[in-house]
């Protein structure tokens, strides 16, 4: 079983996403602080001490984020296989940088996103792949 996996842009080949399974206790590393935060004295995010599952780091594509009490032994089997598609069928928030129409991943910088709003409030991230295939990457 794995705890990590990077994924590869289908349209540059730069490094689309890096998705970590986080063991409960342990730091996120989306949230370690570099030389300069700790200078400005930014504080590091630990997740909960205990619970049933760890928690998902995707950082890197459209959308960076962390999702809390994932199924680990799930999670790790599919970073293990190195497919996004197996993150994806998983729950489609654990690969925004998928497209499952292309099958393939893309970075930010070719997967276009943008927040939507629902009365003022925050609702969903939406993407489109540079092919045009649009849909939900977050909520």
């Amino acid at each position: 079983m794995a705890n990590r996996a990077v994924y590869l842009c289908g349209a540059c080949g730069e490094v689309a996403s890096t998705v970590t399974l986080v063991a409960p206790g342990q730091p996120d590393p989306r949230s370690i602080p570099t030389e300069s935060s700790r200078a400005e004295g930014a504080a590091q995010r630990v997740g909960p001490v205990s619970g049933v599952g760890g928690r998902l780091a995707v950082d890197g594509g459209p959308v960076s984020l962390t999702h809390g009490l994932v199924p680990l032994d799930r999670v790790a089997v599919a970073l293990g296989t190195g497919d996004a598609a197996e993150l994806f069928a998983l729950n489609r928030e654990y690969a925004p940088f998928w497209c499952p129409t292309c099958r393939a991943s893309y970075c930010s910088s070719h997967y276009r996103s943008w927040p939507v709003f629902d009365d003022g409030f925050f609702d969903c991230m939406r993407g489109v792949c540079p092919k045009g295939h649009e849909r939900r990457l977050a909520d």
